[in-house]
């Protein structure tokens, strides 16, 4: 059996959710059920848990802030079932690294699948052949199109541009095939993934040294690179003049 943390920020959800696992006869229970992320956090410092819910409804900032919290202190798996502003719960779910994300009201079934799926993190995964194409997160009771897809990469993209991003990392979030993802990025934007990456992160450095006195190195940092050569090389190759040129040749015309 799986213990679950139920965090319900609605105060309706618990009774109603013991008896659906209880009634499909779930391999999870819910092992402690709170109101509150200070409660919440209490009970993951005393307990340990499998799984942990967190119903949002009209907490949305709230639910937010402890998937953000525990995901700096621990991997246990994360399903949020969401309140409002869906994109913007799906964009911050993804950054918070959120297993599952499941918009209200939630079915009955959506939600044992999505537990089921969640097994996946908790058991020693076996000898796979070949790995399986995982579904897409739903949103509104149907599978995220497209267009929305290619927003929350965009949106990903730009707040961490700072970090190493791969269209893998994104599309195992997403729950997508990488390879369709690719497609799909490029039938949208007219562009791959790698291509738009690099226009964001060279935006970015032209955008940060036409307006800050930054220096080089903490520009190539800011925007993703480590190794201040290839950020030379990279930016040359974009905009046909080396970091420091293309800075004075903005300072000049300013």
């Amino acid at each position: 059996m799986y213990n679950m943390l139920l965090v319900d920020y609605s105060r309706r959800l618990c009774r109603e959710f013991r008896h659906l696992l209880s009634h499909n006869k779930s391999e999870y229970v819910i092992g402690d059920c709170v109101f509150s992320s200070s409660a919440a956090l209490t009970a993951l410092s005393e307990q340990h848990f499998s799984v942990v819910v967190v119903h949002t409804e009209q907490c949305d900032t709230a639910g937010l802030w402890l998937c953000h919290y525990i995901r700096k202190k621990s991997n246990v798996p994360i399903l949020l079932l969401g309140g409002r502003d869906h994109f913007r719960l799906v964009r911050k779910a993804l950054t918070y690294q959120v297993n599952d994300y499941l918009p209200c009201p939630v079915s009955s079934s959506a939600l044992l699948h999505s537990l089921h799926r969640l097994r996946t993190c908790l058991e020693p995964e076996p000898v796979k052949k070949s790995p399986p194409v995982k579904p897409p997160i739903h949103l509104n009771g149907k599978a995220l199109e497209s267009n929305h897809v290619i927003r929350i990469i965009k949106a990903y993209v730009r707040d961490h541009l700072g970090d190493e991003i791969t269209l893998k990392k994104i599309s195992d979030m997403l729950h997508f095939n990488c390879a369709y993802l690719g497609q799909k990025f490029r039938l949208e934007e007219k562009m791959s993934f790698t291509d738009y990456m690099l226009q964001q992160r060279m935006e970015k450095a032209k955008q940060l040294l036409s307006s800050t006195n930054l220096r080089i190195y903490e520009i190539a940092v800011e925007v993703g690179y480590k190794d201040i050569d290839w950020f030379y090389k990279k930016f040359k190759s974009y905009t046909g003049s080396s970091p420091n040129a293309y800075r004075r040749q903005k300072t000049h015309t300013a």
